[in-house]
């Protein structure tokens, strides 16, 4: 079954927290989930979720996760897990949703349980994604549309980023 995307990064995590983190959290299975937001009345309605990946960047200090549902963006599972987490206070926490039929993708940033940023961030119809995905039609490929995307999603998360970490706020180890 095709599912709807939703690549999250927690940032300014240490090494040592992501470290702690991984003990005392589940981040190999679908459990993780649930034991950041316990309660599946806030999950906002979503039934179905799973964890696709969990990883820690130590470079760049990121907790990256990829999370898949059947539609929606799981928004307010993630603004209630920025919430039950000490890991997650004062962290900015970006999320892109590419919907399964690519015809959309949703940028949220989240802080301490406050939703900063919910948009549409790339938008396109469902008749022009599938010239993408026609071999006769010249010149559309489908690394042009993921070129599209992606450039959209780099965009939101360089913003996110210089608007909500200042530099006085720069996480130092």
């Amino acid at each position: 079954m095709e599912a709807t995307k939703s690549y999250i990064k927690i940032r300014r995590v240490s090494e040592k927290e992501a470290e702690d983190f991984e003990y005392y959290f589940d981040t190999k299975s679908n459990d993780l989930l649930t034991e950041l937001t316990p309660d599946l009345d806030n999950w906002g309605g979503i039934g179905w979720m799973e964890l696709g990946e969990y990883e820690y960047h130590k470079p760049s200090q990121t907790i990256n996760l990829l999370v898949e549902t059947k539609l929606s963006s799981p928004t307010e599972w993630l603004r209630n897990a920025s919430l039950g987490s000490a890991y997650f206070q004062n962290k900015l926490i970006t999320m892109v949703t590419i919907q399964k039929d690519e015809t959309c993708v949703q940028g949220v940033a989240v802080m301490d349980g406050e939703v900063l940023q919910d948009k549409s961030i790339f938008e396109m119809a469902s008749k022009e994604i599938a010239r993408y995905y026609e071999d006769e039609e010249s010149g559309y490929s489908l690394d042009a549309l993921d070129n599209q995307m992606w450039d959209s999603i780099a965009q939101f998360l360089n913003v996110c980023e210089q608007f909500y970490q200042t530099e006085s706020e720069e996480y130092i180890q």
